[in-house]
């Protein structure tokens, strides 16, 4: 078996959370890229999200068949999903929960958000060591 050289990662980090709050109309996909892009975040993770979307289109399954539903001024329970920022591009996924007597969940397409709509994104910032 061939000799292997391995290399320990010791680097600290810490936790952050990033909250976007849109104002109405805001395009939400369009706002975490820009929310990114602002503090330098390559990679994240969407922690949560409150409030109501003005206008949403989701894709989903149900049963066997693939469905698209728009949405309109409809509350928001929860969210979840990654998103990397890569070439001023932004790659990734969003689910959204919606409150109601028939919760839908699906993966986000497009939406407009409204007034005080709110997303929690949480990423990894390196710690600098101070050297004396």
């Amino acid at each position: 078996m061939p000799r292997v050289e391995a290399i320990i990662f010791k680097k600290k980090a810490e936790k952050k959370i990033l909250r976007l709050v849109l104002d109405d109309g805001d395009d939400i996909l369009g706002s975490i890229k820009q929310g990114m892009g602002e503090h330098a975040i390559k990679e994240c993770r969407v922690e949560d999200a409150g409030g109501e979307v003005k206008h949403a289109v989701i894709n989903f399954m149900e049963g066997s068949k693939y469905k698209k539903m728009d949405l309109r001024n409809i509350q928001i329970l929860r969210a979840s999903g990654n998103f990397k920022l890569n070439f001023e591009d932004l790659w990734g996924t969003m689910h959204i929960s919606t409150s109601g007597k028939k919760p839908i969940t699906g993966t986000l397409v497009a939406g407009k958000a409204g007034q005080g709509f709110e997303l929690k994104l949480s990423f990894i910032k390196d710690i600098e060591e101070k050297k004396e």
